[in-house]
């Protein structure tokens, strides 16, 4: 029996891309290893006492709190290893799930890299992102093992970190299953929408959608676009609808939503649009394609590996492309049908219990 400790700060507050990937692994971890006891520890002064997990809870898995000051924390780690991990959380192994890793003396650590984007991208993120381009080399070069969820995040990251290329291990996500019932989408009665799914941000190329929208409606397509996701300061939705001439109702910014308003929102939909530029994995895809949702997406980043041949790609620059791939799509029945059974057999192929199996062993080899 080996106690296993997680970075549980990603759990703090509404959850995201990376907050599911730490619910879910951890959940998943637990479940395949019952006889290990999982230790979740937040790196936080004043939010760590509200983090209570979410459903199903395991009996081997705690929550250990200690008021644990991020940002000094942090900036002192930026200098000296100092204190400990095994200072914080008494574990065997420590697992960082969202890129920074506190220093270890003793305990072995695994650190996962969900992609490089503040590299490639830094004008799609903050300015405390951006630091990560700093930070992130000295916690790799300390990390025991380096986790990267894609064959695609592992060749970006050797290629910008060749001294760490050796310990780079590809486990690929699963998808967040949506375990609840879907409620109501939420919307007023309308044409059929398509659905794109996740933060506004520059390197998501909400433009892209944006655009072909616009083509779409210039040829007399009733077709609506759905954007949920939380708004961020790096793009400015509400100009991007002024230079198109856009806005409601063929387009309804949702926001943030929860489990049972995105199942709704994908029972509904015609498709998921996700013309990203730069994805480390792309969540989302997985996501519809269980949910029986055809996708048209970006051909960019880890999406060509991650969608297989069970979506639509195409260029991230063309928009006129994009808008015919939406139209089809939306449109055809026949091919929605092949995309509906490729996208249900191609989904199958990312599980959190075969994620868990893969960091089990890592975890396992580097605590005995």
């Amino acid at each position: 029996m080996y106690r296993i400790g997680f970075d549980g700060t990603p759990l703090l507050g509404p959850k995201t891309g990376v907050g599911w990937y730490t619910h879910e692994l951890i959940d998943a971890v637990a479940r395949r290893s019952p006889d290990d006891d999982i230790l979740v520890f937040p790196i936080s002064w004043r939010t760590a006492r509200m983090l209570h997990l979410d459903p199903p809870h395991r009996p081997n898995v705690s929550v250990t709190r200690k008021m644990a000051p991020a940002r000094p924390l942090w900036a002192v780690w930026d200098r000296v290893p100092f204190p400990p991990v095994e200072w914080l959380v008494r574990c065997d192994v420590f697992h960082a799930t969202n890129f920074i890793c506190p220093p270890s003396s003793k305990v072995p650590t695994v650190v996962t890299v969900h992609d490089i984007g503040f590299v490639h991208h830094p004008e799609s993120v903050s300015p405390a992102i951006r630091r990560m381009a700093d930070l992130l080399p000295a916690v790799l070069r300390r990390a025991s093992v380096v986790i990267a969820v894609s064959d695609f995040t592992r060749s970006e990251l050797a290629s910008w970190l060749p001294d760490v290329s050796d310990r780079i291990v590809v486990i690929p996500n699963g998808s967040h299953r949506r375990s609840v019932a879907p409620t109501d989408a939420g919307l007023p009665p309308g044409p059929p929408f398509a659905l794109m799914l996740g933060t506004l941000e520059p390197r998501k190329n909400v433009a892209l959608a944006l655009d072909a929208l616009r083509i779409l409606r210039d040829r007399g397509v009733e077709l609506r676009l759905v954007l949920a996701g939380s708004p961020s300061p790096q793009f400015d939705l509400a100009a991007n609808l002024r230079l198109r001439g856009l806005g409601p109702p063929e387009i309804v910014h949702a926001g943030y939503v929860d489990d049972a308003r995105l199942a709704g929102l994908m029972a509904e939909a015609r498709l998921l649009v996700f013309p990203s530029l730069y994805e480390g994995f792309g969540m989302p895809i997985i996501e519809a394609m269980e949910s029986g949702l055809p996708v048209v997406a970006a051909r960019a980043g880890a999406t060509p590996e991650i969608a297989g041949d069970a979506a639509v790609l195409v260029d991230p620059g063309d928009a006129e492309a994009f808008a015919d791939a939406m139209y089809k799509v939306a449109t055809d029945d026949e091919l929605r049908a092949r995309l509906v059974t490729a996208g249900t057999a191609r989904a199958a192929c990312f599980s959190w219990d075969k994620a868990a199996d893969s960091a089990l062993r890592l975890y396992h080899s580097l605590a005995g």
